[in-house]
């Protein structure tokens, strides 16, 4: 089942897929017969502050931190990488970075640096959006597919906002063409009411000279 919210949901596979998602991270004491956790380790075991990456949804358990390995924020999430955004947010290919930016970020901010990873999605977002609206507006056949800078959500978003566009503007047509169809009426009309005006004044005169 689809779920088209972004909060963590157990039976949405947008959500397994980004908690499925490998984060850079370190053991935080010897952990034994757990060496294959980690593919590069011919060992048993795992050594203490020993580098590994695993899925999201092992590092996190129930809304806490898994008290074994300490998680590293991805680098597309660090202050190098916010000033890339404070840049020019536009120009950034956020899906090749990662499918799902947006919500990898959000499920990041229970671990370090929460806040300011919070304000640096928020940021991102809020100058993006202005761009989507745009190409929401300018709605072509344009093939999203091979389009890296949009994101999941994002692209959710342009499908949402274009078909919405699409469905104004076929609305203001047809209203237009009702708005010209009864101008065309009622000038008929007019011109009819004029015209039979103009007979039953004729009729009238030539009754009064017969008449006489």
């Amino acid at each position: 089942m689809n779920n088209p919210s972004y909060y963590p949901n157990y039976y949405s596979i947008d959500d397994i897929m980004v908690t499925q998602e490998r984060i850079p991270c370190r053991a935080l004491r010897s952990l034994e017969k757990l060496g294959f956790l980690d593919s590069s380790e011919k060992s048993e075991d795992l050594e203490n502050n020993q580098q590994l990456e695993l899925p999201l949804w092992y590092l996190s358990q129930q809304d806490e931190r898994n008290p074994d390995f300490g998680l590293q924020v991805p680098d597309i999430f660090t202050s190098a990488y916010k000033e890339i955004y404070k840049a020019d947010a536009n120009y950034v290919e956020l899906g090749r970075l990662n499918k799902f930016y947006y919500d990898l970020g959000m499920n990041l901010c229970k671990f370090e640096a929460g806040d300011d990873l919070a304000e640096m999605l928020y940021d991102t977002a809020k100058e993006r959006v202005k761009g989507l609206k745009d190409l929401c507006n300018n709605v072509s056949n344009e093939n999203l597919v091979d389009n890296k800078k949009l994101e999941h959500m994002e692209r959710m978003l342009y499908e949402v906002g274009s078909r919405s566009h699409k469905m104004f503007a076929d609305w203001l047509q047809e209203k237009a063409v009702n708005i010209n169809s009864t101008e065309l009426v009622t000038n008929h009309r007019k011109r009819k009411r004029d015209v039979l005006d103009g007979d039953e004044g004729g009729s009238s005169q030539a009754s009064q000279r017969s008449s006489m």
